[in-house]
Formats: structure tokens, sequence, C-alpha cells
């Protein structure tokens, strides 16, 4: 099964993520930091570097309890980390500004993401190997 595999890579990739992606993601998360508004959504977070760059309300979604777990450590006061498969958000409508894929859907997936989140978030941020776009409902 696809699912059990991507944990299993997960399990092992989460102690040492912030040392192999780190620096890389975090920069990612610069970007767009001051773009996202006040309630994010980051689908595929792993270890929460979001919390560490985006000054907003984070809600942190990963299948990978592993990740999660280190995620929960960089949370503070302005997030949650939420275990969940964002091909399948938890959330009502409009609970977020934005919802973040950085690193966590391939280009080729974008508009199937969009439509699986456009309820949840107004605006959804792609990005996959330096490949960009942006996703934003006209009010």
């Amino acid at each position: 099964m696809e699912t059990d595999r991507i944990l299993e890579l997960y399990r092992r990739l989460a102690p040492i993520y912030d040392e192999v992606y780190g620096e890389e993601q975090r920069r990612k998360y610069w970007l767009i930091s001051s773009q996202v508004g006040e309630r994010v959504a980051d689908a595929g977070c792993g270890v929460g570097l979001v919390f560490e760059v985006v000054s907003a309300y984070v809600v942190c979604l990963d299948i990978s309890l592993d990740m999660l777990e280190r995620a929960k450590a960089r949370r503070g006061d302005l997030g949650e980390v939420v275990i969940a498969d964002f091909w399948h958000p938890p959330f009502r409508e409009r609970s977020f500004d934005t919802v973040l894929f950085l690193s966590s859907v391939e280009p080729e997936l974008y508009e199937k993401a969009y439509e699986t989140w456009r309820n949840a978030a107004r605006r959804a941020v792609f990005e996959f190997k330096g490949k960009w776009r942006i996703f934003e409902q006209r009010n």
C-alpha cells in the first residue's frame, strides 16, 4: 500500500529532516510569509518549520505522526498540529485564509489539490522543486 511506504519513509526521515531540508524549506516559507493572512493551513507540514517563520495562526497538517511529533515541539502558542491526509481536509468552509503546499504536491496535481481545499481556504500556495503557483478565489 502506498500510504504505508510513505509513512515508513517519513518515519526514517523525521529525525534528520531539519538537517537535510531545513534551510531550503525555511527559505520557501519566508518567501511567502507576508502574503498568507492570519489563518494558515500547512498541508504536508512535515516537522513544522512553518511555525518558525510564519507569524500567523497555523494548523500544521500531516499524515505522519513521526513528523508531527517534531512539529509539536516548534508549535508555540499560535498553532495546532493535526494528523490527517490533506486529500481529505477535516475543516469547515472558510477555515483558512491560505493553505500551503510547499514540496508536498507535484505540479500536475496542483489543480486537484486546490479543488479539494477551495471551500476550506480562499487561497492555495503551491511549490514543488521551484515551480510555484497560487490559486485565489475572487469574492
